[in-house]
């Protein structure tokens, strides 16, 4: 019974380990080929239902990837943003439809340029909880990325920028 347990245990853990990305054919998972470095979420205030996402995209393919999506469980809608600054200093978000990721490059999600928009939190998160999130490019590839929940108020090495 022992090594019968043991065997059911290996076999689920050694499994596709992206249980969140179940339902999607081998051939659409990138895997690798697209990451995230150094992903956050930013925790809002408790009466917030909108909040950021930073991080570093990195291709590691000799192929230029598009980004056409970003979806996850914990929000209603995941958006690519930019900000466009005007002449007398104002600054607007700008939704994008897609984001190239240049091959062997990385683009930068960062306080004050292109970032995640995360809106419609469907549960409470909470510091240093990891945030899964599913990208998908042109080809309906699909890529996983993590995210740590941080307090920007409490957090050094955050983005100084007031949730966007």
């Amino acid at each position: 019974m022992k090594k019968f347990l043991s065997l059911i245990l290996f076999t689920i853990l050694s499994s596709n380990a992206y249980s969140f990305m179940s339902g999607v054919s081998p051939e659409k998972d990138g895997g690798p080929k697209l990451v995230l470095l150094k992903g956050v979420i930013h925790k809002g205030p408790p009466s917030s239902s909108v909040t950021v996402g930073y991080g570093i995209i990195k291709n590691n393919t000799d192929n230029d990837l598009v980004i056409t999506g970003v979806r996850s469980p914990v929000y209603d809608e995941v958006q690519i943003h930019s900000m466009k600054y005007s002449n007398s200093g104002t600054a607007k978000m700008i939704h994008q439809k897609t984001l190239l990721i240049p091959a062997r490059q990385e683009v930068a999600l960062e306080s004050g340029g292109l970032h995640l928009m995360l809106m419609g939190q469907r549960r409470e998160i909470e510091v240093g909880q990891n945030i899964k999130m599913i990208v998908r490019d042109k080809q309906e590839t699909r890529y996983m990325f993590n995210l740590t929940v941080i307090d920007p108020r409490h957090n050094r090495d955050s983005h100084d920028h007031h949730m966007h």
